[in-house]
């Protein structure tokens, strides 16, 4: 007689099924935890990305920037060369406005300089239906306008995102601003060159600061159904190199110096004692055409180029000939 072939009971079914469930459970919490660990490292690296990027530009503008100095006979709110900034919120200036020479020439266009006028301000980004929603405050971008050449004319207004010339730097911006420092380690939160600044028109050293909204963490749900937070301020601290003013005027000034424009000449060793000079007009220079030319321009031809290229020719001139500036 056969023997009845013996199944399962509901208790090992019942068993099987809730071990099942519990393996299933566990890979769907390890896939779904591995997933939330994916999306929060790609947001903190878009984070950090945008900041780095936006904190990079404003830094290379602002070690380039520069100021030529204002003649006496300009007023200073007509001058054209300015460091400008103003509309201060909590981190500090919002919109600079300011002359820099941080400009790849192979990126400029024809007949454009090095030497350029750049602004930075901000705009509120327009809410959408369906946009992220923000646990405070708007949205700001972050623009930067800049010039085909230096400025010609005063011009303290600042443009925006409509002009051609505009390029969005980052967006999603909780807050941005810059704090200043001047010469005597003054901490200030605006800035304006025209206002009496002296010697010292634009500030030694620049602090960026610059947050980000976040993907809002488990941990920062608070109830309201915001999408995004504030993160954290990123600082920057930029050292102006070039904070004195460039007066054009004292360099032509010093290279004409350079050129030999004033200069100890041969006339003047000659009135030292001028025998040496007539013995060698009346030789002819010994036949030395281009000697006898810088003899007969004796009023305008230094005398250090007789000592460099002749000499034998200076070494018959008076001693204190070597003493000529």
């Amino acid at each position: 007689m056969k023997r009845a072939s013996r199944g399962f009971t509901l208790i090992e079914v019942m068993g099987a099924f809730l071990v099942t469930i519990v393996v299933m459970l566990f890979v769907v919490g390890t896939f779904s935890e591995s997933g939330r660990q994916q999306d929060a490292a790609m947001e903190k690296m878009r984070v950090e990305t945008t900041a780095s990027a936006a904190l990079d530009l404003l830094a290379q503008d602002l070690e380039g920037a520069l100021y030529l100095a204002r003649p006496e006979s300009r007023d200073a709110r007509d001058h054209p060369w300015l460091f400008l900034a103003e509309d201060t919120g909590p981190l500090g200036a919002r919109t600079l406005r300011f002359q820099t020479q941080n400009v790849a020439r192979g990126n400029l266009a024809e007949h454009a300089s090095t030497w350029v006028d750049v602004v930075y301000f901000l705009t509120e980004e327009e809410e959408e239906p369906d946009a992220l929603r923000l646990a405070s405050g708007p949205s700001y971008t972050l623009w930067r306008w800049r010039s085909l050449r230096p400025p010609t004319d005063a011009a303290r207004r600042f443009p925006d995102e409509t002009d051609e010339r505009s390029a969005r730097v980052a967006e999603g911006i909780a807050d941005f601003g810059a704090t200043f420092a001047d010469l005597d380690g003054n901490a200030l939160d605006d800035w304006d060159s025209s206002l009496g600044t002296g010697a010292a028109p634009l500030p030694v050293a620049v602090e960026l600061r610059l947050s980000l909204y976040e993907a809002a963490r488990h941990e920062q749900d608070d109830g309201s159904g915001a999408t995004h937070h504030p993160g954290r301020v990123r600082t920057r601290a930029v050292a102006l190199p070039m904070n004195q003013p460039i007066d054009i005027a004292a360099l032509v000034a010093t290279e004409a110096d350079a050129d030999g424009s004033e200069c100890s000449t041969i006339a003047d060793c000659a009135d030292i004692d001028d025998e040496w000079f007539v013995d060698l007009l009346d030789s002819g220079c010994d036949g030395d055409e281009e000697l006898c030319e810088l003899m007969n321009a004796s009023t305008t031809t230094c005398w250090s180029e007789i000592e460099e290229s002749w000499a034998s020719v200076a070494a018959t001139a008076p001693a204190e000939c070597e003493d000529l500036p």
